[in-house]
């Protein structure tokens, strides 16, 4: 599904679609961390270091994505 939904994004990048990921961020403290989830703009996919960029700048690792949502995956539900 996360890989679907990627390529949707893939396809409509030109567009800035606006998505909400839940993903996981490990705690560089102690082992273990948390699952945040984020919205906004897509500013592009990183193939080469395997992540989505939003247009703030935070860089999700695909790897560590659990869920991406978005108005978008609507039309095609």
């Amino acid at each position: 599904m996360i890989n679907a939904r990627l390529a949707v994004i893939e396809k409509h990048i030109n567009e800035q679609p606006n998505i909400t990921v839940t993903y996981f961020l490990p705690d560089n403290k102690k082992a273990g961390g948390r699952y945040v989830t984020v919205s906004g703009k897509v500013k592009k996919l990183d193939g080469m270091k395997c992540a989505i960029i939003m247009t703030n700048g935070t860089k999700i690792p695909i790897g560590d994505v659990r869920y991406i949502d978005g108005d978008m995956f609507r039309l095609f539900e």
